[in-house]
Formats: C-alpha cells, sequence, structure tokens
C-alpha cells in the first residue's frame, strides 16, 4: 500500500492541529472542515460531513482519509439528531466515499469509550465487554461508526483501522487533568494530542488491513491495555504524566 495524499476531516480543530504537524512532512495533505487550518501549506476543502456528495467529491484522489470529525464527549444536553447527524451519518458517508472513491485506507478516530464499561481492567480491545456506555450519546455514536466503517472492509474491502484515544488533555474542555478528583483516580486514561497524531502517523503506514487500538499514556495504572497497539503498529507513548500536554497547541 502506498500513501502519498491524505484527506483530514475535522482537521481543523484541536487534535487536527498536532495531525497536521505531524504528516505534513510526510505526505501531501488536506483538510475538510468549515473552517480553514492555521496550518499552513495544506488544501482548504470546505464541506458538511452530513453531505454524502460534498465528502465522496473531497475524497476524490486521496489515498488514505483520517476521520477526525466528532462532537464533544459529555455533552448529552446537545440535540440527539445533532450526534446522529455529526457522528453516525457522517461517518457513513465517509465510509461510503472510501469505498466509492477507491480510497485505500481509513483511519478513523474512535474513543476508548466505544467500549463502553469495560468488565475488567487493564482492558484489552477483544476483551468481551457488555455496552453499558457511560456517555450515551457519545459513546453509542463512536460505537456504532466503528461498526459502520467495519462492515464497509468486510463488503466493500476498506481498510480500516479504528484508533481509540483516551481522554486528549488540553483540548479545551479538559483543561487541567491534573486536578485531584482525576489524577488521583486509580485508573487513567488521559492522552497527550501528540501520541495521538503520532498513532495516526504509524496506523497509515501499518501493515495492517483492519484492526482496533488503544491509544493512551504509558502509566502503569491505566485501566485500558496498549500492548496490542505497541506490539502491531508499534506504538510507544512519549508523553506520560507529569509531561503531558495540557496547555496551549504549540
Amino acid at each position: 500500500m502506498k500513501i502519498r495524499k491524505v484527506l483530514i476531516t475535522g482537521g481543523s480543530g484541536y487534535l487536527g492541529n498536532f495531525v497536521l504537524q505531524q504528516l505534513q512532512t510526510q505526505y501531501e495533505l488536506a483538510v475538510f472542515d468549515f473552517i480553514p487550518p492555521k496550518t499552513n501549506g495544506v488544501t482548504f476543502i470546505s464541506g458538511d460531513i452530513t453531505q454524502l456528495e460534498e465528502i465522496q467529491n473531497a475524497c476524490e484522489g486521496q489515498d488514505a482519509i483520517v476521520h477526525l470529525v466528532a462532537l464533544v464527549r459529555g455533552r448529552n444536553d446537545k440535540p440527539l439528531a445533532l450526534f446522529t447527524d455529526v457522528m453516525v451519518k457522517g461517518t457513513w458517508n465517509v465510509a461510503e466515499a472510501c469505498a466509492t472513491s477507491k480510497v485505500q485506507r481509513l483511519i478513523n478516530i474512535s474513543s476508548i469509550v466505544a467500549c463502553g464499561q469495560p468488565d475488567r481492567v487493564p482492558y484489552r480491545v477483544h476483551d468481551p465487554s457488555h455496552f453499558v456506555p457511560s456517555d450515551l450519546y457519545y459513546a453509542l455514536a463512536k460505537n456504532l461508526g466503528e461498526h459502520i466503517c467495519n462492515a464497509y472492509h468486510q463488503a466493500r474491502g476498506l481498510s480500516v483501522i479504528h484508533l481509540r484515544p483516551g481522554v486528549i488533555a488540553g483540548d479545551g474542555h479538559n483543561p487541567d487533568p491534573k486536578a485531584p478528583k482525576d489524577a488521583s483516580h486509580p485508573w487513567f486514561n488521559y492522552v497527550d494530542p501528540r501520541d495521538v497524531a503520532h498513532a495516526i502517523s504509524l496506523a497509515l503506514k501499518a501493515d495492517v488491513d483492519q484492526g482496533t487500538y488503544n491509544v493512551v499514556a504509558g502509566r502503569i495504572d491505566s485501566s485500558f491495555d496498549i500492548t496490542t497497539t505497541c506490539n502491531e503498529i508499534g506504538y510507544q507513548p512519549q508523553y506520560n504524566w507529569p509531561e503531558i500536554k495540557i496547555g496551549d497547541d504549540t
């Protein structure tokens, strides 16, 4: 698989800035979003993820898609229709666009909450688990997004890699993960955005046709195991507590 051109949906957001910095010297990048990215030298495609034709047009000629578009977790006060439109329909549109545009690989940025509440710790991706989401709308939308992409892998042969980051520190919604109620918690699930960006870079190159991988900081007391992620795509977190990034995005 030779990947040269990469489209990043939602690439103008907080995580997108780190992803662009990570990938810019490796690929020809384009961003699909409704506002331009801060990073220079990147093609900007203005569009709406809920409109299939718009994302199909953006996917034409791309070798891989990194799907970042999502709503903020922990906000069940948002209308249910917004979650279904942006996160479920949006992901479905991306998968369909990949299949019809001959995209080679889809990197779907999911979340550790997609597995629901783990039955045991540390939780491994393929451990049996009953899906009991702690954050209903967001978690269910992420879970459904994985199923949609997997269906396109099985039916259309699309290479799909799901990355499940923990809480991405410093994203403006988790500005101070050092707060005692979080830092003293016995099971730690934060991750630095630079590590997520690096995991995406590894996933684009990985000799894996389909897989699901936890992406969290490397503290030994994390409730989500990253052994498979390390073994199969070469992930090694570089920013662990207290070095994890919580400040600006520079």
